[in-house]
């Protein structure tokens, strides 16, 4: 992966227009700069200098790619324009709309609650269904996955009404399942 980037960099040189020649300095800025300025930046803004009063609202993680963007690119039109003119782009906006919600402490406690309740759940249940060859099922819940990391990179926990939604259903089928199974070793 890295000869493969290395070599497109090398070829392409994406960032000469910021005067970033070097495939390897590419490859950090596009790492650390261009994809995780917005984490960057929360963390400066909200951890670091902690210039704002935290909201304490989690229904802010739903829309947090919003949210950030009305806190960090408040001209709009200057947003618009340095779209048109090459990218100008917000990623990472989970943690960074998570340090803008709770103090440091809080925000890694709530990180790893979510985590273990869709990240954790959903992975689980991937590899279980894909042990037991339940295909269907199986790919319902690797998109529910891929939807879930998409919601975690983008703040956009919107995307999980639906993984609730299966996970409530898929709970209740155990549920009746096993509560009939139970029911039938009772009547042998």
């Amino acid at each position: 992966m890295y000869t493969i980037t290395y070599n497109k960099y090398e070829e392409t040189n994406p960032f000469a227009n910021i005067k970033i020649y070097d495939p390897n300095e590419a490859m950090l800025y596009r790492i650390f700069g261009l994809q995780g300025h917005l984490f960057w930046g929360a963390t400066d803004r909200y951890v670091v200098k902690n210039e704002a009063p935290k909201s304490f609202n989690p229904a802010d993680l739903l829309y947090g790619m919003r949210v950030m963007m009305d806190d960090f690119a408040k001209d709009r039109k200057m947003v618009i324009s340095a779209n048109e003119e090459g990218g100008y782009n917000f990623t990472n906006a989970y943690p960074g709309i998570l340090f803008k919600i709770f103090p440091l402490s809080i925000g890694l406690v709530f990180h790893t609650f979510l985590t273990i309740v869709f990240l954790a759940l959903l992975g689980w249940m991937l590899k279980e269904l894909m042990v037991k060859g339940a295909m269907v099922l199986s790919i319902i819940a690797y998109q529910l996955f891929n939807w879930t990391i998409y919601a975690f990179v983008m703040g956009y926990f919107y995307k999980l009404y639906f993984t609730i939604f299966f996970l409530f259903l898929y709970g209740m089928y155990v549920y009746l399942r096993k509560k009939k199974y139970d029911e039938q070793l009772q009547n042998i």
